[in-house]
């Protein structure tokens, strides 16, 4: 019964880790989007700034927004990291919580196997207690 309780609890807290996780992985996927949708708007002013006459000023902000799309290029390879990072994790509890709700079956099984051959050892015991309470009447 405590171990059944355990195991219980190491599911409950490793299922509360993988909704952490995917939770996370949905924030990043859209943190992901975000920065998609900045690199493309910086691409688009790229563009924009290189039609333009090559005035200084233009120059000055098409070195900005260069700057600016390395940047947003960076963060998006680091947030494509993290999300990479997230998904194993989230693979590794789920398979400890598969590993574990197996472990936890087989527990269940075994004591209910146990039960069951001790309620029919009773019903033996009963049977012979009823034989020797007659024997000792017939006595």
């Amino acid at each position: 019964s405590k171990s059944s309780e355990e195991i219980k609890q190491q599911n409950s807290e490793l299922s509360e880790k993988v909704h952490s996780l995917v939770s996370k992985n949905s924030a990043m996927k859209l943190d992901m989007e975000d920065l998609h949708k900045k690199l493309e708007m910086a691409e688009l002013m790229i563009q924009q700034f290189s039609n333009q006459a090559g005035s200084l000023d233009a120059n000055q902000q098409l070195q900005v927004v260069l700057e600016e799309k390395a940047s947003l290029e960076t963060q998006v390879a680091q947030l494509s990291e993290s999300l990479h990072q997230l998904q194993a994790e989230r693979d590794q509890y789920v398979e400890k919580l598969k590993e574990e709700r197996s472990i936890w079956q087989q527990r269940v099984q075994q004591l209910s196997e146990q039960v069951h051959t001790m309620a029919e050892e009773k019903e033996k015991h009963m049977a012979q207690i009823r034989e020797l309470e007659a024997s000792v009447t017939e006595l």
